[in-house]
């Protein structure tokens, strides 16, 4: 099968939604090529980071997770978006707030992959 594991605006996708603080949901992705996450900001975002990261273990793993992308999300206040990717296939990924979001506002993220 080619085409996007789930639908772009699907809540399968979602790892963290309108979010404060915390460790997002892990997602399986060792059947697609390429990985992606999307990240939105709402409302006032003053300061945070979101991390997103991998491990080849298991979506519970507790050790030290493989960083793939920081984001500064003072960057995302007011609605703005960020996109990235990785140009392989991964194990486990997820979103996870190393450091909360102040201001006010909130932050939703989602992670998919390309199949095939």
């Amino acid at each position: 099968m080619v085409g996007s594991k789930f639908p772009p605006s699907s809540d399968d996708s979602l790892s963290l939604s309108a979010a404060t603080t915390g460790t997002g949901t892990t997602k399986a992705m060792n059947d697609c090529r390429q990985i992606s996450w999307d990240v939105a900001g709402a409302g006032t975002i003053s300061s945070g980071t979101l991390k997103i990261e991998t491990n080849s273990e298991s979506p519970s793993y507790t050790g030290t997770w493989h960083e793939l992308d920081s984001i500064d999300l003072s960057t995302l206040t007011g609605g703005v978006a960020y996109h990235g990717t990785y140009p392989g296939m991964l194990a486990w990924v997820r979103a996870r707030l190393s450091a909360n979001v102040v201001g006010g506002g909130t932050v939703t993220a989602r992670i998919n992959g390309l199949l095939g």
